[in-house]
């Protein structure tokens, strides 16, 4: 999921993040749309998608998915169920988080943040992410975290939903980013260790341990 300049920033963010398939141009696809997003703990059927929302299960939602724009040709399904041009999608149930866990959402909806350190917990790594719901490798670091919190692990985590292309947090953060999920790392000290894009859960654990041993 690339961003890409030029006329495509009129475009909504989601439909600019999209990668064409197996080389094919981004026109013969469609968007990423909150369709296939289900609460709770979904049954997923033999495609690896929600049983409820699995179009080759359900053809009739096959025109909804169409009406909105979230459907691939070059496949015959969503957009937004595409493993073949979406490798990264999940669709795994987050893990219930303790009381203690310290996960919290930093902005919804592209309101600007003008400093990120202000925002990161003393004494506790801190992640940034900036994410968007429709972002297929957002839900993989997603499930990392929500899994790291789960067990317990001294991290805050901290959510920054990029809204649209033109939203203020966007213009801000996202200027030269290639891909989304776009993550800030600060270490428990206050200060920022590392930037990092796209779902690399090795680069991810590297940064966190690093920042959480830096001096």
């Amino acid at each position: 999921m690339r961003l890409r300049s030029g006329p495509v920033q009129a475009l909504s963010l989601g439909a600019a993040l999209l990668l064409g398939c197996g080389g094919a141009a981004p026109a013969e696809h469609g968007k990423l749309s909150d369709l296939s997003k289900v609460e709770g703990n979904p049954e997923l059927c033999s495609h690896k998608v929600p049983a409820s929302v699995c179009t080759q299960h359900n053809p009739q939602l096959v025109g909804e998915f169409k009406r909105v724009g979230d459907w691939c040709p070059p496949h015959e399904v969503p957009e937004s169920q595409c493993f073949v041009c979406h490798p990264d999608l999940v669709f795994t149930p987050l893990p219930a988080l303790p009381a203690s866990a310290d996960f919290s959402w930093t902005s919804r909806g592209g309101t600007d943040v003008e400093a990120l350190a202000p925002h990161a917990v003393a004494g506790k790594v801190t992640v940034f992410e900036f994410y968007a719901d429709w972002c297929a490798a957002c839900r993989k670091i997603d499930l990392e975290m929500h899994q790291r919190l789960a067990r317990g692990e001294p991290v805050a985590y901290r959510k920054l939903d990029v809204g649209g292309w033109e939203s203020p947090l966007a213009k801000r953060w996202l200027n030269g980013v290639a891909e989304l999920p776009f993550i800030v790392v600060f270490g428990p000290d206050g200060q920022e260790r590392a930037r990092l894009t796209g779902a690399d859960l090795t680069a991810l654990d590297t940064a966190i341990s690093a920042a959480s041993s830096a001096p």
